[in-house]
């Protein structure tokens, strides 16, 4: 199986955009009593080239914002993110502000480059 051209930082950011945009409208039974607490959790699987998706949701204890701005779960509030590589990863960091609670939050998702 041939590995997929790797794809410049421009495609990968509309790429996670997409996928949280598919995240804004999704139907994620139970996820909101996660959102409390310290735990990674396999939230959903994405058809992505055949790959899975995870998000890591814990409380940073800094916050560092980035050009990429993005809606994360749609209800719960907005978020600004990064991306970046490490071991052949890539990963996607949210921090967006929970509307509720008003508690600031961070989304992590991991993506292998055999997704991208």
């Amino acid at each position: 199986m041939m590995k997929p051209p790797v794809q410049s930082e421009e495609e990968i950011s509309k790429t996670l955009l997409s996928l949280l945009n598919a995240y804004e409208t999704a139907d994620i039974p139970g996820m909101q009593k996660y959102l409390s607490r310290d735990i990674d959790i396999h939230v959903h699987e994405l058809d992505l080239r055949g790959c899975t998706a995870f998000f890591k949701i814990y409380r940073p204890e800094k916050i560092t914002l980035s050009k990429f701005s993005v809606k994360a779960y749609g209800d719960v509030g907005w978020g600004y993110g990064t991306i970046t590589r490490q071991n052949n990863v890539m990963h996607f960091s949210a921090v967006f502000r929970e509307k509720q609670r008003h508690q600031w939050k961070m989304v992590h998702l991991h993506l292998s480059d055999a997704c991208l």
